[in-house]
């Protein structure tokens, strides 16, 4: 199963993720992927668009990985497809993950390419409530370096030295491809040693020469209520981009296969970046063990001149 941006699996997630499970080759190889397709809405745009197939990554995109196990290392491999113009791409595949682990005990050292730990939403929108992301909006970046873990049983924590923390715009989810003057750093923990509660904190930065420096910080938590509700906070920043932004989100296991979800978020801008405020609804039914569909409705509020967006979904989600 895709892993979340942390590597670890919140208990919101397991309520709404479609059951899946790797396809196993031998017993060194193995796949996993999904495929999503969606109808998509947007009033309050300058378009006004109905999109179908032809829409932002978490509408449209699929994800195929091969992963290796020999002793104490593993090794993951995946491929990412989808339509470049909308995602502000220059080309409509690529690789993400590249990566090889090594652990020995609790410790764990991986070198290659892989997503930063930093974000409650996970970078594949299947495994997250929603089907678009919050107003929080920032997930740490694919970049290429070393990362050094503690993988406890209650506590988990980490730091990772690569050629970028920052998003390159228009390429393909990497770094910028050089480390002599501005490496990118990351380092967080995680608590989950009380019962149904899981605590994230992270943090990032690089000196972009000779732009100055980019930081931020990541801070969420999420709590199981009952077997059935779960609910989880967010707050994080980032320069140039937010002072701050928050999340708050709940979701509710109706029955086995369905569940729905509720989520209110906001963004107090910096920069480029204007304030808005979102609410909405999300759903989500499983209808096999590798198909389920989900559907969404969203209204942001922008200020500042901003227009307000009405937005609805509804996705096709096919995962192994």
């Amino acid at each position: 199963m895709i892993k979340k941006l942390t590597g670890l699996t919140a208990s919101l997630v397991a309520l709404v993720s479609t059951a899946s499970a790797e396809v196993k080759i031998d017993d060194y190889l193995s796949l996993d992927g999904y495929a999503t397709g969606a109808a998509v809405f947007t009033e309050g745009t300058p378009a006004k668009n109905f999109q179908v197939g032809d829409s932002a990554r978490v509408y449209d995109s699929v994800v195929i990985g091969l992963n290796g196990k020999y002793e104490d290392f593993t090794a993951r491999v995946s491929l990412l497809a989808l339509n470049s113009t909308p995602n502000a791409l220059t080309q409509d595949a690529g690789l993400l993950d590249a990566y090889v682990t090594y652990k020995t005990g609790n410790f764990a050292v991986t070198g290659g390419k892989y997503l930063g730990w930093l974000g409650y939403e996970s970078f594949h929108s299947v495994n997250n409530a929603f089907i678009s992301f919050s107003q929080v909006a920032y997930a740490s970046p694919y970049a290429t370096g070393v990362k050094f873990e503690y993988l406890g049983e209650t506590f988990s924590a980490g730091v990772s030295v690569r050629d970028s923390q920052a998003t390159q715009a228009g390429t393909f989810f990497e770094g910028d491809g050089e480390i002599s003057d501005d490496i990118g750093y990351e380092v967080y923990a995680l608590y989950t040693g009380i019962e149904k509660l899981t605590v994230f904190i992270g943090g990032g930065f690089e000196d972009v020469d000779p732009t100055g420096t980019i930081s931020t910080f990541d801070l969420w938590a999420s709590y199981a209520l009952t077997d059935k509700l779960s609910v989880a906070a967010e707050i994080a920043t980032l320069d140039d981009t937010s002072d701050y932004a928050w999340l708050l989100q709940s979701t509710y296991a109706v029955t086995e296969k369905a569940s729905v979800s509720g989520r209110v978020t906001a963004i107090k801008g910096d920069g480029a970046v204007g304030d808005a405020f979102a609410y909405g609804v999300a759903s989500t039914y499983t209808l096999t063990s590798n198909f389920s569909v989900k559907g969404e409705l969203t209204k942001t509020d922008g200020t500042a001149g901003a227009p307000d967006v009405f937005s609805y979904a509804l996705q096709g989600i096919f995962k192994f």
